[in-house]
């Protein structure tokens, strides 16, 4: 099945080739043939005007060595047949009182003179008169031009005729090898569509297998791109579907993972105090507490695992131009509300970067309120910023608990929380969120921490200054 689909598109584009061809080699040979002989009966005629006007020009003003007397009709139309030397494609000769009378020397293909129906119609002509008549030498073209001198009864006419037999077959023979040329071209590229399409073919063949072959649990293929024309560019773009569609299944697959790991206990911690709820009120009002502390906690963790999922997608940050003294400011505004702790802001950085806001202030906060979660209402929390090396530097510090050195990489994991973690309800995915959001804008995240003393979270971003964004 799989071959006949390719062979069938390999056909159809061979097909179209060989249209697109044809159409251009009739139409090439046609308006050539055309152009050939309408070229030979141009020739012709001008050949025969040309004649015509040699004649009338002697009539006017014989040549002074003209032989004869040119004051008769006979004589006239014998000089001027003496003085005119034919093609041995013409023929010329007189008619005098109906009867053929001389013609120019040589042989012509055929001897006009010597047809008398042709003769007898010549002869009767009043008026300049053209046309054709088949010989057996061929196709011939004519004119006969009446004579007659003023005082004279005698009439004659000249007739002029042009054999074109073999200027047409000249025509047709380059007609005909323009044909075969064309018949040639052809096949030519009859021979040479059909591998141009099989090798136009394969890469699009490979990316239709290689998508037959990936299933949500093997999005680990990829198409090996080659060159940089719109194939390989087609191979790259579906590359880089691939990547996002991964990037997708496995944030699907680490959401549903993790909502099953976590909500696993506060569900199972629900249903056990609800089966063994008696009627007591004091206990229900116990166990109602219970329910609807561990379902806010519940309603916490689902928020988190969306917000999680969100900050993988290409488009979690919306860049756009951001006040950087500004966002420090109103972030510390927004998070000395949290608690009762010594604020202060050490520096803010002045200047505008392309950046998304909003997710930049959501990280501040999150480090902010996780500072509030190891420190007491006396311990100092502080925010601040800085420009320096075309990079911005972001951070929130405490004098809170600290965290331990084994565990400065494992927080920024998902549930991940520090060894002495005074929190034992939070969800432990806020720094991983931060995480996220910092690798969005091509940043990292860095902590400093001395238990016992406090710990500082650092945001260090790239400064973009044009709408490019990070």
């Amino acid at each position: 099945m799989t071959e006949r689909r390719g062979l069938s598109a390999r056909a159809r584009i061979l097909a179209w080739i060989m249209l697109i061809v044809s159409v251009a080699a009739v139409a090439i040979v046609v308006l050539t043939g055309s152009a050939l002989i309408s070229r030979v009966n141009a020739a012709t005629n001008t050949e025969l005007g040309h004649e015509v006007a040699k004649f009338r020009a002697f009539a006017a003003d014989p040549e002074p060595e003209a032989r004869g007397d040119t004051s008769t009709v006979s004589g006239l139309l014998t000089s001027y047949l003496w003085h005119n030397l034919p093609d041995r494609s013409e023929a010329l000769f007189s008619i005098v009182n109906g009867k053929a009378d001389r013609r120019t020397v040589g042989d012509p293909p055929v001897r006009l003179d010597s047809n008398r129906a042709f003769v007898r119609r010549a002869a009767s002509a009043t008026k300049p008169t053209s046309g054709t008549i088949a010989t057996s030498a061929g196709k011939a073209e004519y004119v006969v031009v009446p004579v007659r001198i003023v005082g004279k009864s005698a009439r004659g006419q000249l007739v002029i005729a042009e054999f074109v037999a073999p200027a047409y077959d000249h025509a047709w023979s380059t007609i005909w090898t323009m044909s075969a040329i064309a018949f040639a071209a052809l096949v030519v590229a009859a021979v040479t569509g059909w591998f141009v399409a099989g090798r136009v073919l394969a890469p699009i063949r490979k990316v239709r297998e290689t998508a037959a072959r990936i299933s949500d649990t093997d999005l680990g293929r990829r198409i090996d791109v080659v060159g940089s024309d719109d194939v390989g560019r087609l191979a790259q773009t579906f590359n880089t579907m691939l990547d996002r569609l991964e990037t997708a299944f496995d944030g699907q697959r680490r959401f549903l993972n993790d909502a099953g790991h976590e909500l696993r206990t506060p569900i199972t911690v629900v249903r056990g105090h609800l089966e063994v709820m008696g009627d007591d009120p004091d206990e229900r009002e116990q166990t109602m507490h219970l329910v609807d502390d561990e379902l806010r906690r519940m309603s916490r963790i689902v928020d988190d695992l969306i917000m999680l999922a969100r900050s993988e997608r290409t488009d979690f940050v919306v860049p756009g131009p951001t006040d950087l003294t500004d966002l420090v400011v109103e972030s510390f505004t927004k998070a000395t509300a949290l608690a009762d702790r010594r604020w202060s802001i050490d520096e803010t950085p002045e200047g505008i970067a392309i950046a998304d806001g909003q997710r930049l202030t959501q990280a501040l906060l999150q480090l902010t309120s996780n500072a509030v979660a190891h420190t007491g209402p006396g311990d100092r929390i502080s925010m601040g910023g800085r420009l320096s090396d075309g990079r911005i530097r972001l951070w929130v510090a405490d004098t809170g608990t600290g965290i331990s050195p084994a565990d400065h990489e494992r927080i920024f994991e998902r549930f991940a929380k520090a060894s002495h973690s005074r929190r034992s309800r939070g969800t432990g995915l806020g720094l991983a969120i931060v995480s996220n959001i910092v690798e969005a804008h091509h940043g990292t995240v860095s902590v400093e921490s001395v238990p016992g003393r406090g710990t500082t979270f650092t945001l260090e971003l790239p400064w973009n200054r044009t709408m490019e964004g990070p």
